[in-house]
């Protein structure tokens, strides 16, 4: 898990897709841009069939409240290491992703909240025709909780919490003249490393089916429906009552395709959480769900990422949780070699039952200098603010660094 600090956005459970080992430049900090200088293009090496990129970061950070507490924070200094590895095969109508990182995260005083995290990922795409394509993507990831996440350990003494992340998604999809139909299936298994953390653990199955009509060029008006069953390791809460759950709902929108000014999707519509407790209510709320990328010029790109629907809670009292985040990004190629990537975001929580909502601003920058086409240098800050109805959940932090980028 990265130090420096991304806009805080809710991801309970994420599906990781292996990047293609092709030539291109290697612009991590402005990736929607759309920039091809061949002097900074990197080729991969061959080998044994495989085109294989290799890339590693050094970063040195400031995090003046580590423990995201209200009153007193504490600072730190951070180093991190990240190492990683993409390949890829093509063969036809079959195209082979494989993805993998590593990374150390050091602290200089506060040595407790030191960490390894590391992910393996690998996708295979299918395209029988021109009309269709098979997707499937299986993962693996040690992920670090961050101190500022909702519901983060907040036992200073024994660390941040670490999460085995198991994912499996298969889809097809096929674009055929005024239609559009994406059907997606997908099995996630939570699993917190520590026994303190057993009651965390749970898999999550998901199925989401689009149709779409074309209407227009490359924008498709869509309906979507959805259903999420979670299956919960200890069945039964401390009280007694039964955990697993399950969340359906529909949603309209629409799904530009990909190579034109605008791309991506948004819809938005309704979901309905339906707890197995007989004693716990069901609860109805907006769905909400997408992004969009537009790209005035050829070297910029604004990105808004949007969600709103029920989550995972583990927080006493509440019976649900519904989370709101919105996330704009302007990404920019200031000149050939200078990239630069300015966000806000917004995320409310609203935990059902306990009556109490929690809303957090965050703002970042960075920049990344092109040295040559192997070696970048970067630069980033950012500053967040929690604001809660319980005083002892707010805090306001800072984070910033500088670091180098190696990519072969």
């Amino acid at each position: 898990m990265k130090l420096r600090l991304s806009i805080i956005l809710l991801c309970n459970c994420a599906a990781y897709a292996a990047l293609p080992a092709h030539a291109q430049t290697m612009v991590q900090t402005a990736p929607a841009v759309r920039g091809d200088d061949p002097e900074y293009r990197v080729s991969p090496t061959t080998i044994g069939g495989l085109a294989v990129a290799v890339g590693s970061e050094i970063h040195i950070g400031y995090d003046d409240n580590i423990y995201a507490i209200p009153a007193d924070p504490i600072a730190d200094e951070i180093a991190q290491v990240d190492v990683r590895v993409d390949a890829s095969h093509r063969s036809g109508p079959f195209d082979l992703n494989l993805h993998g990182v590593y990374g150390a995260r050091r602290y200089f005083t506060y040595r407790t909240e030191n960490a390894d995290t590391y992910r393996l990922a690998s996708d295979l795409s299918w395209r029988p025709s021109e009309a269709d394509a098979l997707r499937l993507n299986v993962g693996y990831e040690r992920a670090i909780e961050d101190r500022g996440d909702p519901e983060a350990r907040d036992i200073r003494a024994i660390g941040p919490r670490e999460i085995d992340v198991a994912t499996a998604i298969a889809g097809y999809r096929r674009t055929s003249g005024t239609l559009l139909l994406d059907i997606e299936g997908s099995a996630i298994k939570n699993d917190a490393v520590s026994i303190i953390d057993a009651d965390r653990d749970f898999t999550s199955y998901s199925g989401r089916a689009t149709a779409g009509y074309r209407i227009g060029g490359s924008t498709f008006a869509t309906a979507t429906g959805f259903i999420t069953a979670r299956d919960f390791r200890l069945d039964t809460s401390p009280a007694g009552l039964l955990r697993n759950s399950t969340t359906y709902g529909g949603r309209v929108g629409i799904e530009v395709t990909p190579g034109g000014v605008l791309e991506g999707n948004l819809s938005i519509g309704v979901f309905k959480f339906e707890p197995d407790e007989p004693t716990s209510d069901s609860h109805t709320g907006l769905s909400a769900a997408g992004q969009l990328v537009y790209r005035p010029t050829q070297r910029a790109a604004i990105i808004l990422d949007a969600f709103n629907g029920d989550v995972v809670t583990f927080r006493n009292g509440a019976s649900g949780r519904t989370d709101t985040s919105v996330q704009l990004t302007w990404q920019h190629e200031i000149r050939h070699n200078l990239y630069s990537n300015v966000g806000a975001a917004y995320r409310q929580s609203k935990y059902r039952g306990s009556g109490v909502t929690e809303e957090t601003v965050q703002g970042r920058f960075e920049l990344e200098y092109l040295i040559n086409r192997n070696f970048s240098a970067v630069a980033d800050a950012s500053f967040g603010k929690r604001t809660s109805d319980l005083p002892f959940d707010e805090f306001e932090r800072f984070r910033g660094g500088v670091g180098v980028r190696l990519q072969i």
